[in-house]
């Protein structure tokens, strides 16, 4: 009878290990995966018209910064992504938009600080 058990027991033990193998085998590589913010849209928070306000401050007066982040799904299914550019006429509006945008998308965050003159390209 112990012979019994332990051959059951060996068995269950090789299932449970072939099923374990076929769960990571069908996990797609991360390359494969895409991230669900951009694959849904996300949310786009740029704001001002860099060219107008270029247009009529000059574009060495128009403060400019970039931001991207993400926050958690509001369904439990991942990350939620945002981005923008802003352009400003004053630094302390430009820092209001930079510091609202990293409050509600606190992951995974990439920005440059606010500066004054529109970049090259």
């Amino acid at each position: 009878m112990g012979e019994r058990m332990r051959k059951s027991a060996r068995s269950a033990a090789m299932a449970a290990a072939v099923a374990a193998v076929a769960v990571l085998a069908s996990v797609p590589a991360a390359e494969a995966q895409v991230g669900f913010g951009m694959s849904f849209g996300g949310t786009n928070l740029s704001q001002g018209d860099c060219r107008a306000l270029a247009a009529k401050v000059g574009p060495n007066k128009v403060w400019f910064s970039r931001f991207s982040g993400s926050q958690p799904d509001p369904w439990d299914r991942g990350l939620w992504s945002a981005w923008g550019i802003g352009c400003f006429r004053t630094y302390k509006e430009c820092k209001a938009w930079l510091y609202n945008s990293q409050t509600a998308y606190p992951r995974l965050m990439d920005f440059t600080f606010c500066k004054q003159g529109l970049p090259a390209r």
